[in-house]
């Protein structure tokens, strides 16, 4: 008696597993198939916001800092761009205003013409009249040939300027010398009458 009621036990107990066995399975295909789709299977944390990113930063600029550096690569380039072209208008509206005259050559040339170096007599002129005064003088060339060929030639226009003031008696160190080749023109035609006014010896006087 007492064996057969043992029997019956076991079996009911059995029978209790079986009945909640395919719940488990159940939840245990959800949370692999939650897994799968990237969410984790444990319990879910809070989501970080940017501010939280931002106060943990040790810069308080985005996280390690990066943002900021950032802004300032993007912003001081057009900074810089946006004096650069204020001190050259400054310098121009100068140079014009002292009536110095630019020095124009031939293609491919770097000698002075005549009218070049009356041009060059009159800037002496008033650079011996202003002897505090200091110029910078810019080789120019055309868009035609090479970036690197344009700016050796630019620099030999450019000395050749320089020398000249020299020879007129204007002290070596008032006179600044640099080349831009065809990086920056005054003319931006593609015809000979702008290639003429590019090709040129820029008298600039600095302000300071």
């Amino acid at each position: 008696m007492n064996t057969h009621m043992r029997m019956a036990g076991l079996a009911a107990a059995v029978g209790l597993l079986l009945v909640m066995g395919p719940g488990c399975s159940t939840k245990a295909v959800q949370t692999a198939s939650d897994s799968e789709s990237g969410e984790p299977a444990v319990s879910k944390e809070p989501p970080v916001s940017e501010q939280d990113l931002l106060a943990k930063s040790p810069s308080g600029s985005g996280p390690a800092g990066g943002s900021k550096e950032i802004q300032v690569a993007k912003v001081a380039p057009s900074d810089a761009a946006r004096r650069h072209a204020e001190e050259v208008k400054k310098e121009r509206a100068a140079s014009a205003l002292a009536g110095l005259q630019d020095v124009f050559f031939g293609f491919d040339s770097w000698n002075l013409s005549e009218d070049g170096k009356q041009a060059l007599e009159a800037d002496a002129q008033w650079l011996q009249s202003n002897p505090d005064k200091v110029v910078t003088i810019e080789g120019h060339c055309d868009e035609r040939g090479t970036q690197a060929y344009n700016l050796v030639l630019g620099e030999k226009r450019a000395k050749a300027v320089r020398n000249y003031l020299v020879e007129l008696g204007v002290g070596s160190g008032r006179l600044t010398v640099t080349s831009y080749g065809k990086e920056r023109p005054f003319c931006n035609g593609h015809d000979e009458s702008c290639y003429q006014q590019n090709r040129r010896g820029h008298i600039g006087l600095r302000v300071r």
